[in-house]
């Protein structure tokens, strides 16, 4: 109920007040909360500030030049752009040597405050907890390996940032958009997979098998990859078969909210009423942000996360497809080397990736790009369907050949070819630039990493040779299923 709200603020927006409270506050554990406590025109009024602030804080993130005029005239700076927040409030986050000390006081002002409470119960938490919760442990088990492996292979913030999603859907093939730095060197849109009767058969009989596949961590797909969604015309009606099926209405990313203004905005207002938190709009250039900004007021962009890819935000682009051929052709113009001392990858997929287009699927997981994998990620392995029960059978096979929840006998182990080993009298370290992981403090550890290093050995040789050195099987097994965990072997 907001009857007694601003009716100006009530048209501003999307969805009603009260859908934006009962959003965010599904996510609030505690009884009482401002989001919960305040009276209809006073959340009305704070929502009103969060979203223009959220505002503030985006064009600071995108334009120098209003860097700039907020350094020398703050209010002017916000009039220009009729952000109704005073910067004084939200200082911490665009002026940060007041952040660290304010926040370790405990004093932060109560619309910055408010602001991170807001990003907090709007945060879609769309992975961890559904795919822990899932019923297919060998998909958790292996996930969870790709993740200790990407930790160690590229930097903590790229790391922690990678989703490892289980699931991504191409709805067409190639994309119109044409990013010069699109990191999956994205082919130019040709076909679309429409939503015939025909197609959305087949595509609702998907659904329901990766639910009985992978149980609730399917929910944590998405639909789009080298595409972009707004290319297919019906990419509603495959989102809404989406959340009727497996209960959640999956993110949307999208460099195109402005070649159709009124379908981003009946997209963004179908997201919030089937409980959809987070969408995201690509901004390519400083042009397109302006041009957004005048399109969608602040509070209908409360719920939208704009990826600030235009240079003057100073976004850095993962070298890895389109990005990572024009940083080598540059190099080779120049005379240079390419740096890679920081590796990156911008895949976000644990999982399966679909074109529909084509009826192919992938087992893939993101990596460091590299002359093998220049998209940033690797393929284990890939299929075709026509059928349900082709797919199935592709499912099926993926799993058991890659998601063992431990170590089998034939498994032949030698150590992920990026490692540096290093050997100790107890045992041994196995390393990257990012991770070290130590194997340490009994003497049977250093013969294991010997033996490992050699890379010639199954493990039913490994254990049988430590048997007869007096070690048991269990505790060998023991050791390796610990490593292999951590992600250190060649897979």
């Amino acid at each position: 109920m907001i009857a007694n709200a601003p009716v100006h603020l009530q048209h501003r927006g999307l969805v009603s007040l009260a859908l934006v409270r009962q959003l965010l506050s599904s996510t609030i554990e505690t009884e009482s909360h401002w989001i919960k406590d305040l009276s209809d025109r006073e959340f009305a009024a704070e929502f009103t500030r969060i979203a223009h602030a959220k505002s503030f804080m985006l064009r600071w993130q995108a334009d120098p030049d209003f860097r700039a005029q907020v350094s020398t005239d703050p209010a002017q700076a916000v009039a220009r752009y009729n952000l109704q927040v005073d910067p004084e409030e939200i200082k911490p986050f665009w002026a940060p040597e007041f952040l660290e000390p304010l926040r370790a006081s405990g004093k932060l002002p109560i619309l910055a405050q408010r602001c991170q409470d807001f990003i907090q119960a709007s945060e879609e938490r769309i992975c961890t907890d559904r795919i822990d919760t899932s019923h297919n442990r060998q998909y958790q088990a292996w996930r969870s390996r790709q993740i200790e492996r990407l930790s160690g292979q590229v930097s903590q913030f790229i790391a922690q940032g990678v989703m490892h999603a289980p699931l991504s859907f191409e709805l067409s093939k190639g994309c119109s958009v044409g990013c010069w730095f699109c990191s999956v060197s994205a082919p130019t849109l040709n076909d679309i997979f429409l939503y015939t009767p025909e197609n959305a058969r087949l595509w609702q009989d998907i659904l329901q098998l990766l639910k009985n596949v992978l149980g609730t961590a399917a929910a944590s797909g998405f639909c789009y990859w080298a595409t972009d969604p707004l290319d297919n015309p019906h990419y509603e009606q495959f989102l809404c078969d989406f959340h009727a099926i497996l209960g959640v209405f999956p993110q949307t990313t999208t460099a195109q909210s402005l070649k159709d203004i009124a379908r981003t905005k009946s997209l963004l207002k179908l997201a919030l009423e089937k409980g959809g938190k987070l969408n995201r709009f690509s901004i390519l250039s400083l042009k397109m942000f302006d041009r957004v900004s005048a399109a969608f007021t602040p509070e209908e962009l409360a719920f939208v996360g704009l990826v600030l890819q235009n240079q003057e935000a100073g976004m850095v682009k993962a070298n890895a497809g389109r990005m990572r051929d024009r940083n080598e052709h540059q190099a080779a113009k120049s005379n240079t080397a390419v740096d890679t001392s920081l590796p990156t990858t911008n895949a976000c997929v644990s999982g399966f990736l679909f074109n529909l287009v084509d009826r192919n699927v992938k087992l893939i997981s993101p990596c460091p790009a590299s002359e093998l994998w220049p998209h940033g990620y690797r393929v284990y392995a890939e299929g075709t369907f026509t059928t349900v029960a082709e797919l199935t059978d592709f499912l099926d096979r993926a799993i058991e050949t890659h998601m063992p929840l431990t170590l089998r006998s034939s498994d032949l182990l030698r150590f992920r070819s990026d490692l540096k080993y290093e050997e100790f009298e107890d045992g041994f370290h196995v390393s990257t630039r990012f991770l070290t992981l130590k194997f340490r403090n009994e003497a049977y550890l250093k013969q294991l990493g010997q033996m490992i290093l050699q890379g010639d050995k199954t493990v039913a040789q490994i254990t049988s040779l430590f048997n007869i050195l007096g070690v048991n099987e269990v505790t060998t097994l023991a050791a390796l299923n610990l490593m292999f965990a951590k992600g250190i072997f060649e897979d």
